[in-house]
């Protein structure tokens, strides 16, 4: 059938309390959207470190049974891998509130999930509940998990990125992520370089707010045009969705509108 390679970026902070659980709810969703509409594809899954270390590491390494100001199911004494304090690496390892609190099981040893991983459900709920003890880089971490360097042969997203794989991108963050370094179109061009400057090999959806929109879901807080950056990443890709982050109802129609793109764009698609 084909490839396809899936980024999942998603903000940690601590704003995302609310849609963190309607993210939750949509994991069900996103893996049904993936068993069934890329039945036989050969998929890679990375949810790609934001910044800095896990929550509560050091400072909690001391601790007994439980952390006193975390939650209840804090892992004390786990120990860090170093590529989990590297941004952009594939997370196996998320602590905090509202995070997994346990070293993802991830089959064949990788930062990431394949197409053979055994219990898809948990082990895509796992990497991707990273909780709101963290923060918001989506665009900059999305960018740094394609980079060479962490994708070459000893780096810690070693064999994610295939040259002969479609690459799909999923940034989540209730902000307009200001705060990653670089442009829109930086970000943009950084998605077709990784893909050796073919823009028909990528896909784009970013679920944030659209505060932006007069219509939009989340409040019309009258953003100026181009001000808003992830939407203007959107923008400057031919193949992209935009999916408010204040639908209540979850955000699995909003990747199924991606799926239907990358089935299209799989039809098309010729490896350089």
């Amino acid at each position: 059938m084909g490839k396809v390679d899936l980024v999942f970026s998603i903000s940690s902070r601590w704003t995302m309390k609310g849609a963190q659980d309607w993210l939750k709810a949509s994991f069900p969703g996103f893996v049904d959207t993936l068993e069934t509409e890329f039945a036989g594809f050969d998929y890679h899954i990375l949810t790609p470190r934001q910044y800095g270390p896990p929550w509560g590491i050091p400072g909690c390494e001391d601790c007994v049974d439980t952390c006193p100001s975390g939650p209840e199911d804090y892992p004390c004494g786990a120990v860090l891998e170093p590529c989990d304090t590297v941004q952009g690496a594939g997370i196996t390892f998320s602590a905090g509130w509202d995070a997994s609190n346990k070293r993802c099981d991830l089959s064949g040893g990788h930062r990431y999930i394949g197409a053979g991983q055994a219990d898809l459900d948990d082990a895509f709920a796992c990497v991707a509940s990273v909780g709101t003890s963290g923060g918001g880089l989506v665009a900059e971490a999305a960018v740094s998990a394609l980079e060479d360097e962490i994708n070459a042969p000893a780096g810690c997203n070693a064999g994610f990125l295939r040259d002969d794989a479609l690459l799909v991108v999923v940034a989540i963050d209730d902000t307009w992520d200001e705060k990653s370094e670089g442009t829109a179109k930086d970000w943009a061009d950084a998605l077709v370089e990784a893909k050796g400057g073919d823009a028909d090999a990528v896909v784009l959806l970013v679920i944030t707010n659209d505060i932006d929109d007069p219509d939009g879901l989340c409040g019309y807080e009258g953003v100026p045009p181009g001000y808003h950056k992830l939407r203007t990443w959107t923008e400057l890709l031919p193949h992209s969705v935009f999916g408010s982050i204040c639908n209540d109802q979850g955000y699995a129609e909003y990747f199924a509108a991606a799926a239907a793109k990358i089935k299209a764009q799989c039809d098309v698609f010729v490896p350089q």
